[in-house]
């Protein structure tokens, strides 16, 4: 960041100046979002000493700005800075249209026109991105407009390194669209750009040189004449075109290394195999010291090196052989470990000299080389530990002490004996006395057959590597590789240290337990289930994702889960969950076990597997409570698998299952593990935002890792309090969830924010996360809150003593007899008050007869009395 905008923050508000050519209704709605944010921006009369504000980027506009030494911006960034205000950190230079290119890495640009080079750099200056000189750790991509094959170039450094390699044409799509676009469309072609000549008799291995021709055309080779070419295509050394190109410093290349470009898709360095090799058919120099009767072996000499050591031994008319029995051996050839002793197959109670390749070197060059002269290599000769020699010999059937010894031409054996004695210069009567050649056993290639990409997919520009697959599985897989975009490295049997020379991304294994070979550090192993799941899904997968991605490090299947038979629950009925279900199911099977199916009968189940405990259906639980059949988490398959052996499932049984009876309430989850690809099976916090507290993550790093295992939606790191308000203020689809340390909320204020929160929001502390993770499911919120809320409650009435030293046990029968005596004095009082109300409504019933009574005896005499009168009024009348 440029030290204009180091010292940015400290003054705001940024004044702003706006261009006439922006709208009316934008520049009414900037001003409107301006003024309800006035501490970060405000509007300027003048256009000197402000940003101006452009609606768009126009060449000629900026290059007269820039003169005038205006600060320009896009209109698009300015909007996005007062919705996010902690992206001017981010800038790296004006102008700035828009922060479009938000990738952490740098961009480099070469091979490419002044005019070109200035545009690509202008674009990506416009948006955000870093410019470097050089290829270095921090780039991200290469932008170039043609390849390189010089050894110090940006391109073959970028290759080392495995960095893309794109066209101008990337960073052109991106600033058309306003976002970033598909690297894959936009990748540099093999050969684009580089002027090849052909020679006219050259032809390839396995196709003719027009073949060639077109296929360099269709990757961006261009076919000119000899003087205008930087690389010349030639068969040997022995062209008078290879000589001509010699002396004009052009480089020559055979038709191999063609091939190989168009196979892997970049253009490669000429060295090593891929240089001219000299022609077989020449005569030995009349200067090199005859060694017709030396015969080395190279078992001990890295690929490279072993290809020119023939060479010389051919050029000295010497015989090669990799028969470590041949009793004709008079020199073994070596890279000298001066403070080392060697395992060898070689017998080393006869007279034979273990020497330095070195030797071989200047016996080819013409000088008189004595062997006391060079460094000698000490050795012990024991056949049985010698495990570079197995190596180098790959997947060879069968090794004779017949093995026939060939003349050593560089290229491919010589079979026809009297071709062999004249070209060693033997008398042909001594070959054909020579006892008839045993044929030997087919023998892998020391250098790998590269089948090339069928068409685009999820492999492109991957070469895949197979190393100990079986002849007649090997063509299947080659053909998977292939139509899904990647080369296929193969036909080298276990032999890793030539597969090594095709430069695999991955090394593809058979089998699931350690691989047979000695395990290169730079190249990751892969399984078949990597593949298959790549390939089923459409994504690269790393190799981490799945614990049985990788080999493991112990032999597989385990013959203590043979007769297992294991039923997987406790997913959600969604694609990624069915997903899972493979992956685990996979991993039931490299384990040994059978995965239960619908049809499986529930007698035979052995274990129950459950991926997520509140995901278990009760009828499952039931069965493990009535059958006894263990209940046990994820981890027990995983732990299994990475300790290479069967792990006792009560460690890892789930239990306290509410409203199952027959499960006994200890613990919910075993955790045993931390971590791991536990994680992708028990998406714990899929719906969740975490906002760590940087603090917060300094004293506790973990915290970010455990956020990301569990499969949150999202993890953000916020450090102010105006950094964790614009956190809170981007739309979420699920609970935002901030975990910070008490003292630091307090420190900084929090309680504001905290009053403002809506229910999907709340602060919660550290712990939280850390038991969230260990037990695999979420605990509520509320126990691990920061701030508490003081709610009126109701009085809790008195408990009684309770001690630390006392069982646990007795304090559950002292709760049980409480609650007892608690019942019995509710009931008690309950029949006293029940008597009480019964005689009162009795006593009341009483007196309420007896006034009825009364009454109507009153009533009775007045009716009486009454008629009496009626009664003498008539006999008065």
């Amino acid at each position: 960041m440029g030290a204009w905008f180091q010292g940015l923050w400290c003054r705001l508000p940024l004044l702003l100046h706006l261009s006439p050519r922006i709208p009316a209704d934008q520049q009414a709605e900037l001003r409107v979002l301006v003024s309800s944010k006035p501490q970060y921006a405000c509007f300027a009369e003048s256009e000197e000493k402000a940003l101006l504000v452009l609606p768009d980027f126009q060449q000629e506009e900026l290059a007269a700005l820039e003169k005038r030494k205006r600060r320009v911006v896009g209109l698009p960034f300015v909007l996005r800075f007062l919705q996010d205000p902690g992206l001017l950190s981010k800038v790296p230079a004006l102008p700035l249209y828009d922060l479009i290119y938000r990738c952490p890495g740098a961009l480099c640009f070469s091979a490419m026109e002044p005019w070109q080079r200035t545009r690509s750099q202008t674009l990506a200056k416009w948006m955000g991105a870093r410019c470097a000189q050089d290829v270095a750790s921090g780039t991200e991509l290469l932008v170039a407009a043609r390849v390189s094959i010089h050894p110090d170039s940006k391109y073959q450094e970028a290759l080392a390194r495995r960095i893309p390699i794109v066209k101008p044409s990337y960073l052109e799509a991106v600033w058309e669209t306003k976002r970033l676009v598909d690297v894959q469309l936009h990748h540099l072609l093999p050969l684009a750009g580089l002027a090849i000549c052909f020679d006219a008799d050259c032809c390839g291995d396995s196709q003719g040189p027009t073949t060639l021709k077109d296929g360099a055309v269709a990757t961006g080779g261009q076919i000119v004449p000899f003087d205008k070419a930087e690389v010349v295509i030639v068969a040997d050394t022995s062209r008078s075109l290879y000589k001509e190109a010699r002396k004009r410093g052009q480089q020559v290349a055979p038709p191999k290394w063609l091939e190989r470009c168009l196979q892997i898709r970049c253009a490669l360095q000429i060295s090593g195999d891929l240089e001219v090799c000299e022609d077989e058919h020449v005569e030995c120099h009349n200067q090199a010291p005859s060694l017709e009767a030396h015969l080395p072996a190279w078992s001990r000499i890295a690929q490279r090196s072993r290809e020119a050591a023939r060479a010389w031994a051919w050029r000295c008319g010497a015989w090669t052989t990799l028969d470590p029995l041949d009793p004709a051996i008079t020199h073994v050839l070596f890279n000298v470990l001066l403070d080392a002793a060697v395992v060898v197959s070689v017998p080393t109670d006869k007279e034979i000299y273990f020497l330095d390749v070195s030797w071989l070197e200047a016996c080819a060059s013409g000088n008189k080389a004595l062997e006391t002269d060079f460094p000698r290599q000490q050795v012990s000769y024991n056949p049985t530990c010698d495990t570079i020699y197995s190596t180098a010999m790959g997947n060879v059937r069968e090794i004779s002490r017949g093995l026939r010894r060939v003349r050593s031409t560089g290229a491919e054996d010589v079979a026809d004996p009297s071709l062999t004695a004249a070209l060693a210069g033997r008398p042909l009567s001594r070959a054909l006395s020579d006892p008839p050649p045993v044929v030997p056993a087919p023998v892998a290639d020391m250098e790998p057959h590269i089948s090339p990409p069928l068409s685009e997919g999820i492999f492109t520009g991957l070469v895949l590597g197979m190393a100990g697959w079986p002849h007649d599985m090997e063509a299947q897989i080659v053909e998977q590789i292939c139509t899904n975009g990647g080369s296929a490295a193969h036909g080298i049997g276990s032999n890793i240290n030539a597969l090594m020379t095709g430069k695999p991304n991955m090394c593809l294994c058979w089998g699931n337990g350690p691989p047979v070979f000695a395990t290169p550090a730079q190249v990751p192993l892969v399984t078949v289930q990597w593949l298959q799941a790549c390939i089923a899904e459409q994504t690269l997968h790393p190799s981490s994702a799945f614990p049985h991605f990788e080999p493991g490090k112990h032999p597989m299947p385990l013959s203590s889960m043979s007769k297992f038979v294991i039923r997987i629950t406790g997913l959600q009925q969604d694609r990624k969950s069915s997903r899972e279900r493979w992956r685990l199911e996979e991993l039931v099977q490299v384990l040994g076990a059978a995965v239960a199916q619908q049809n499986t009968r529930r007698s035979e189940l052995t274990h129950i597997v459950c991926a997520e405990p509140s995901l278990l259906q009760s009828s499952f639980a039931e069965l493990a409570a009535k059958r006894q059949i263990p209940l046990v988490s994820v981890q027990w398959l995983l732990d299994s698998f990475r300790l290479g052996s069967l792990q006792p499932d009560g460690k890892y049984g789930i239990s306290g299952i509410s409203g199952i009876s027959g499960i006994s309430s200890s613990s919910d989850v075993s955790a045993s593990a931390t971590g791991g690809p536990v994680a992708c099976f028990t998406a714990v916090l899929a719906k969740c935002d975490i906002l760590l507290s940087k603090t917060t993550l300094a004293n506790t790093p973990d915290l970010h890792k455990m956020a990301k295992d569990l499969a949150a939606a999202s993890v953000e790191i916020w450090k102010t309090a105006d950094e964790l308000r614009n956190c809170l203020q981007a739309r979420r689809e699920g609970q935002a969830i901030i975990v910070v340390d008490k003292d630091e909320a307090h420190r900084n204020g929090l309680e504001s924010i905290a009053a403002n929160l809506s229910e999907r929001q709340s602060f919660v502390q550290p712990s939280w996360l850390s038991e969230t993770y260990s037990q695999r499911r979420r605990l509520p919120v509320e126990s691990f809150g920061v701030f508490v809320t003081e709610d009126v409650q109701e009085p809790r009435p008195a408990q009684g003593a309770s001690y630390a030293w006392q069982p646990a046990e007795m304090k559950r029968l002292e709760e049980v007899s409480e609650q007892a005596h608690q019942e019995k004095e509710s009931k008690t009082g309950g029949s006293i008050n029940l008597l009480s109300a019964i005689q009162a409504s009795a006593e009341q019933q009483a007196r309420r007869d007896k006034e009825s009574k009364a009454g109507g005896s009153i009533n009775l005499l007045s009716a009486l009395k009454a008629g009496a009168e009626q009664k003498l009024a008539k006999l008065g009348s």
